[in-house]
């Protein structure tokens, strides 16, 4: 009854003619707080059209796309540490596979393309040999979501089509530019990293998370509300290796979230009185659901 409730006020933000967007940062197992955040928007009967995720991210976006409730997000969340989100696979290129988040996505959601996501879904990940930025739209989710998650140095890039992926963090810590495409009318970024502290090094892989955090966090600017609507979960001393912290993290995301309503109504309100957004509304309510678009100026 509560499930059917919830879709029903989807639905109807969804007629509205307001599209949002959401994006989900980077994290490793503060990622979890994601599950949170999207716990949050469901309640408030937000309707979420398309979604990116970036490494832990790119997780969470990808069972968001795909339709799986929040308690079997939990439900798996409260199984997850490093040592089974990595195998033994040691190479020059790094010291273990990430196999095992592919065949875990691969148990939440199956063996899909992430063009048969029930909503448009991006992955963002980075070519190691170039530097550049590549946004999965379509192929294989698992080895997408692979790519993404692969902490550089500790995991061996992930290979697709010729090229060696790595973590997306590197290059779009909160890919709200990768929905861009995608037109959502607003856009809602998840940011773990903003209040995120480091902790002590106690390990080779401490080392290597706190270089990443490091390298992420200068090399990115903050997006401002500019950009869309910015929730900053206070994440200050948590690591990203705290799995068994899993209830915390998601009701610290939740919180934020809901903290953040407010301000996505307004949001959507005003999208969808302005010109452009009250045209899609009419259409889509009176008419055959097209409007003219913008040319976009390149």
């Amino acid at each position: 009854m509560n499930r059917n409730r919830k879709e029903s006020k989807n639905d109807k933000k969804r007629e509205s003619g307001v599209k949002i967007g959401l994006a989900l940062s980077g994290g490793s197992a503060v990622g979890i707080a994601h599950v949170g955040a999207v716990r949050a928007l469901r309640e408030a009967g937000i309707g979420i059209s398309c979604i990116a995720g970036t490494s832990a991210g790119a997780v969470v976006a990808s069972c968001v796309a795909f339709g799986v409730p929040d308690e079997k997000m939990i439900e798996l969340s409260r199984k997850l540490s490093w040592s089974n989100v990595s195998s033994f696979g040691y190479s020059k290129l790094g010291l273990n596979s990430n196999r095992p988040v592919g065949d875990l996505v691969k148990k939440l959601v199956g063996d899909v393309l992430i063009e048969d996501a029930l909503i448009p879904l991006a992955i963002v990940a980075t070519d190691i040999d170039t530097g550049e930025k590549t946004v999965f739209r379509k192929g294989k989710l698992t080895e997408a979501v692979m790519a993404s998650t692969c902490i550089p140095g500790y995991f061996v890039p992930v290979e697709i089509d010729g090229r060696r992926l790595v973590d997306g963090g590197i290059v779009e810590n909160l890919p709200l530019a990768s929905l861009r495409p995608m037109r959502p009318g607003i856009r809602v970024g998840i940011d773990l990293g903003y209040w995120r502290t480091l902790q002590k090094a106690n390990s080779v892989l401490d080392v290597i998370t706190n270089s990443y955090s490091i390298l992420v966090d200068g090399q990115v600017s903050a997006p401002s509300d500019r950009d869309g609507i910015i929730v900053r979960p206070h994440l200050e001393g948590f690591s990203i290796s705290d799995f068994k912290r899993m209830d915390e993290l998601i009701g610290i995301g939740y919180k934020a979230t809901r903290e953040r309503i407010p301000a996505i109504r307004r949001h959507a309100l005003a999208v969808r009185f302005s010109p452009i957004g009250f045209l899609r509304f009419l259409s889509r309510r009176f008419g055959n659901g097209t409007v003219p678009r913008k040319k976009n100026r390149s």
